[in-house]
């Protein structure tokens, strides 16, 4: 629009001093004059003004000299002057045109040839990004197949867990945090089994949160695109997750239509995730589920061919070989090891009085105080009433202090026999590895013979 309003002004400026200089050559010159001149002052405004600048320039100039030359008469004469003039002008703007016009045709094909080109490169770029978005897809279903060969032949729980979370992070990538929740089945609440953080601050919500709340309850995989704006959790609720996040995709993990646990990956950054990253975590929840399964039917089966139907603990075989094991490490450390012989007193009273039942149920609660002990060592039910427990780097004296403790915690413990409170007590026989015994069996019979010594003391005691 400039640009043609700047031409106008040109045209006009130029008719003007057109207009003045043939003025001049009629009125203010010695040449003759006759009515022609009139009509070139006429020819030579429309042409300007129809024509563009450079050509309104040059008709400008040839309008100028014919009116000279009709003013001297020396040109066709007076009458022919403005015929020739027009036949002129109209053969040479028609020319002018013509070529105006194939170069406006010429333009225009390149233009259209341009755009087409354009248009091409365009299809080419769109046609290589797919043809790359297509190549990644299939070497992340590449690395799902090779998932899946893994956890077939894995039947560890940590180690499923911990590659489940990995397979996330490299299949998926683009997450500052991967989290792997189970569920306990007794409370119907997620705990969180697993987790990579990269570096950044440890998971402080061990139950999980809102988010994996509502994924679990629903059932449903859930993508959340930014936190601050999804209308479907509280904010005030997410203050309670320390860690930084803004985008989240977590996956159920469902085995026989049970939901077992769940995974979740996450990022501070806002809309860092796609559909396709929470489809692809889904087909490895899917997969990951079944091997946790299979995993966790194996820990049972392992776990009834080592412990005790009744009380849980340990058996006296798999107890016998962890002994020699821990007695072995013992050895080449220059160690002090412990074991305790442990008995409950009177123990057949219980089932002459109250009955077999009776006599079982003293066993399971002396079994859970035990296992409260756990954590001071090994425990197993030996056989019948007898119980021991082996106690790794643990000197004579501390050994005798936590059999005082299990003897006290024990006597404390009250139970129901057929609507009657009673008591149970127990007595401890203590060995200590090497002072007392240097072998296996000569440690177990130093415990055993100090037991039968509490019994014959008078029970409800530890000897050593």
């Amino acid at each position: 629009m400039e640009l043609e309003n700047g031409n106008k002004i040109k045209i006009s400026v130029f008719s003007v001093a057109s207009f003045i200089v043939i003025s001049y050559l009629i009125f203010r010159s010695g040449l003759p004059k006759n009515e022609t001149i009139f009509l070139y002052n006429i020819i030579i405004i429309l042409s300007l003004q129809n024509l563009g600048f450079y050509r309104g320039l040059f008709f400008l100039a040839m309008a100028t000299a014919l009116t000279i030359l009709a003013s001297l008469g020396i040109y066709f004469g007076y009458l022919w002057n403005v015929p020739v003039f027009f036949i002129v002008f109209f053969i040479i703007n028609g020319e002018i045109k013509k070529r105006d016009y194939y170069g406006h045709i010429v333009k225009t094909r390149i233009e259209e040839v341009k755009e087409n080109t354009n248009l091409l490169a365009d299809e080419y770029a769109r046609h290589k990004r797919e043809a790359l978005s297509l190549e990644k897809k299939e070497e992340k279903y590449r690395l799902l197949e090779a998932v899946t060969s893994i956890l077939s032949s894995t039947l560890s729980m940590d180690m499923i867990a911990g590659y489940i979370l990995n397979s996330a992070l490299n299949i998926i990538g683009k997450s500052d945090a991967a989290l792997l929740f189970l569920v306990d089945t007794k409370k119907q609440e997620l705990n969180l089994f697993a987790s990579k953080t990269g570096g950044l601050e440890k998971v402080k919500a061990k139950k999980g949160d809102i988010l994996d709340e509502w994924a679990f309850k629903q059932r449903q995989c859930l993508i959340v695109e930014d936190i601050k704006k999804d209308f479907r959790f509280s904010e005030k609720r997410l203050d309670e997750y320390s860690r930084p996040f803004r985008s989240v995709i977590s996956c159920p993990l469902i085995a026989e239509k049970k939901v077992i646990g769940m995974v979740r990956l996450e990022h501070a950054r806002p809309y860092n995730y796609t559909s396709e990253d929470l489809r692809l975590l889904d087909i490895l929840c899917d997969l990951g589920a079944v091997s946790l399964r299979n995993a966790e039917f194996y820990k049972q089966t392992l776990d009834l061919a080592i412990t005790d139907g009744l009380t849980g603990l340990y058996l006296r075989r798999f107890f016998l070989d962890r002994l020699k094991e821990e007695i072995a490490r013992s050895l080449r450390n220059e160690l002090d090891c412990s074991f305790l012989m442990i008995d409950v007193d009177n123990f057949k009273s219980y089932n002459d009085k109250y009955g077999h039942v009776a006599g079982d149920i003293v066993l399971r609660a002396l079994s859970e105080t035990l296992k409260t002990f756990s954590d001071k060592g090994v425990i197993c039910r030996y056989g019948g009433e007898e119980f021991s427990m082996f106690l790794p780097e643990t000197s004579k004296l501390k050994a005798l202090a936590i059999a005082e403790s299990i003897r006290n915690a024990i006597k404390a413990e009250t139970i129901d026999l057929r609507r009657v409170k009673t008591n149970v007590t127990i007595s401890i026989g203590v060995a200590n590895f090497p002072q007392d015994a240097k072998l296996v069996d000569m440690l177990i019979q130093k415990a055993d013979e100090r037991l039968y010594a509490a019994k014959r003391e008078g029970k409800d005691r530890v000897c050593f």
